[in-house]
Parts: C-alpha cells; sequence; structure tokens
C-alpha cells in the first residue's frame, strides 16, 4: 500500500507556530518526522511513535524498509541530507537500504523545495542559507530534538540505535548529540556538581559507546561529541566534508594528540593518512573511524560528495574483505583492527566494476568530469 500525499499530511500533528512556514512551503510538514521509504507512510513522532510502549520495536516493526534480500539483521534510523523533499528523500533510502542490505527508516529533514515554486532558485537558496544557520547553531529543526528523544530513550532501556546520516543531515545529528549528551548530564548532577558531572560525563562515553552507532556520510560538522561509534565515510576531494567536516587533518590540526585509525584505498593495512601509526600515542578518541575512499572525480567537483556514489564503493570494499555485505558490526571491527582495506579509485574505473545500470539518476550533474564512465553504463 503506498500513501497519498494528503494521506501523508493528515498522519502529522504540526504545532500551530509552525502553520505558516509548512503552508508557505509544505515538505516543512514533514520535518523531523518518521517515515516507512517504501511506502511513504508518515508517523507522526510525538503522537504516535514516542507513546508506543517501546518505540525503537514500534520504529523497526512499522516503519524500517527491508530490502528483500536483507535478514533484518540491521536497521538505521536515516536523516537526510540537503534539498531533499520526503519522496525524493525515499527515493535514496530505498538505494541505500537495497545496495548496502540494511533495513531503513527516514526521519526527515524537510525541504524549502516546493513543487510549483514561484522562482525555483530562491528555494534552493533558503535551503543553503538553513545549512549555514544549522552549522552556526543559529537555528533549530524538529530533527535535532526527536533525535535527541531517541538517542536517550535507547540509553535509558539500553537498545542499540544505529544512525545514518548525509551532509546536512550530518549537522542535525551532531547536534542533536549534543543535546543528548547535555540532557543525559544535567539529569543526574546539579550544573554547579562538578565531580558528579565528570562522573556521568564518562559514564554517557560508556553507555553511549555501547548503544549508539553513527555512520556519516560526506559529514558536514566538526563537533561530534566523544562517545558513541562513529564510522565517517566519505570521499577525498569532497568540498563539503573537506571545509566543513571533521576529518583527520582537522583533529591534528587541534593537537590533540589522538591517534585515529584510518584507512585509505590502495594503503596496506597498517598505512595513513601521513600519520605514523608506531609513532603515535593510545588514540584519546578511539570512538571514531574514517573511511576515506579515493576521489573517481576531477579535482572540486561536487559529486565527490553525492552518497549514492559512495555506498556503491562501500558496498564493493564489504565484498573486497569477504565480508557480508550490510555487515557494520564486521566493519566496525575491522576498522578498530586496523585491517579494513577500501576499493581504489582504479578499481572503480575499470570497466569490470559492477555499477548499477540506472547509476544516471542518481547523479546530480551526469554531464560532468564522470561522464565517461556513465557512458558506458548505458550501452
Amino acid at each position: 500500500m503506498t500513501y497519498s500525499q494528503e494521506d501523508k499530511e493528515q498522519s502529522i500533528q504540526s504545532a500551530w507556530w509552525r502553520r505558516p512556514l509548512e503552508t508557505l512551503f509544505p515538505d516543512k510538514i514533514f520535518d523531523g518526522q518518521l517515515q516507512n521509504p517504501e511506502t511513504g507512510q508518515v508517523f507522526d513522532f510525538d503522537d504516535l511513535v514516542m507513546q508506543q510502549p517501546d518505540p525503537l520495536e514500534f520504529i523497526a516493526q512499522n516503519v524500517t524498509y527491508y530490502p528483500s534480500e536483507d535478514d533484518r539483521n540491521l536497521s538505521v534510523i536515516f536523516v537526510s541530507g540537503l534539498g531533499q523533499t520526503e519522496a525524493t528523500a525515499s527515493k535514496r533510502s530505498r538505494r541505500y537500504a537495497e545496495r548496502l542490505l540494511t533495513g531503513i527508516a527516514n526521519l526527515n529533514n524537510g525541504s524549502y523545495i516546493k513543487e510549483k515554486p514561484i522562482l525555483a532558485s530562491i528555494n534552493s537558496l533558503l535551503d543553503w542559507v538553513n545549512a549555514v544557520l544549522d552549522y552556526l547553531s543559529l537555528s533549530g529543526s524538529p530533527v535535532i530534538e526527536n533525535c535527541a528523544q531517541l538517542i536517550l530513550h535507547g540509553i535509558k532501556h539500553q537498545q542499540i540505535i544505529n544512525f545514518a546520516s548525509d551532509s546536512h543531515g550530518t549537522i542535525l545529528l551532531a547536534r542533536s548529540l549534543k543535546v543528548a549528551k547535555k540532557r543525559f548530564i544535567l539529569n543526574q548532577a546539579t550544573a554547579f556538581n562538578l565531580k558528579a558531572r565528570q562522573y556521568w560525563e564518562a559514564r554517557w562515553e560508556e553507555l553511549s559507546h555501547q548503544f549508539i552507532h553513527v555512520c556519516a556520510f560526506g559529514n558536514g560538522y566538526r563537533v561530534w561529541v566523544k562517545g558513541p561509534k562513529y564510522i565517517m565515510v566519505f570521499m577525498a576531494g569532497d568540498p563539503l566534508a573537506a571545509t566543513f567536516g571533521l576529518t583527520p587533518d582537522y583533529l591534528q590540526s587541534l593537537q590533540y594528540h589522538e591517534s585515529q585509525y584510518i584507512v585509505t584505498a590502495g594503503d596496506p593495512p597498517t598505512a595513513t593518512i601521513g600519520i605514523n601509526l608506531e609513532n603515535m600515542q593510545q588514540p584519546k578518541r578511539g570512538d571514531i573511524q574514517f573511511l576515506i575512499f579515493e576521489s573517481i572525480f576531477e579535482s572540486g567537483n561536487f559529486e565527490a560528495h553525492n552518497m549514492m556514489y559512495t555506498i556503491e564503493l562501500l558496498r564493493q570494499s564489504f565484498i573486497k574483505n569477504n565480508l557480508q555485505v550490510g555487515d557494520f558490526v564486521g566493519l566496525y571491527q575491522m576498522l578498530e583492527q586496523n585491517t579494513f582495506q577500501l576499493v581504489t579509485a582504479a578499481e572503480a574505473k575499470a570497466e569490470t566494476f559492477p555499477w548499477p545500470d540506472d547509476m544516471e539518476e542518481y547523479t546530480w550533474n551526469a554531464t560532468g568530469a564522470f561522464a565517461k564512465i556513465l557512458s558506458r553504463l548505458s550501452l
């Protein structure tokens, strides 16, 4: 069963103060709401999902789309990127699920884009302006509050939550983790009890590392609270991740003396980007792992930020390492052991690389630097 636009909108009980915004920009109705990307059914976060005896089980059973080949051992709550209406986000999430054999439930990041805009460029510009304000923590989003609630629920009830996010969605997810950590500590210790705050901060790091797992694609934020298990996935040459995101070079520049375990395509298992592991101290941020693919695009091409390409490289990297596609538990273990090897750019550009035949549908600029590879897909 699929749901009409009217059905979707009627599923949400919006706060009165958001109605003018949602009237002007209809996709904002779905901001922070959960959605099944296969059927399109929308589930009101506050009035339905969080009222369930077990919200996370409800999400797993009712909101999550599982591809036919998936064994349902793992699912993620996905926060979409910039400028994606709920329909576009659902299409990309289905692709994520089918290529990485992972169940997925969308937590929508509403867009200013609409079907019949007066001037389409204005709507896209509003999305970018909003992203900048979110990056600077000068604006809020229902996504931040709702993710924070899920994070705290998972820790309180000792349930594992797997989050994935893309681009702008990484900003919102990172901010929600900051909110969740602050609430977790303040719920247990007063602001002036420094000893208690230190104790509960350590407890946050311990519990969040156990129950909160994050996979950030094309991450666009640099402040990720210590604790959860993070995998930062991006392509070298991604202009957004390099400029605004958390990268190994940025961590070095902070002079934290952290020895991040970094896997670089084509390098032997002990290689890192500019770091000799043998000469480094024990890592202080062992919660963060990096997967940095060699770029398959010309320098500065924004297509390097397109998650639809990154997931194909990740899929083939699972296979290259004899891991079942979608085995993120095994992936994280290999990253900790520094034994995971990535598909190289040369392998990705080879005629034998199994790019899907419909890759052009997921390409932002089909006439750009990757046109040569795309042309052979249509033969």
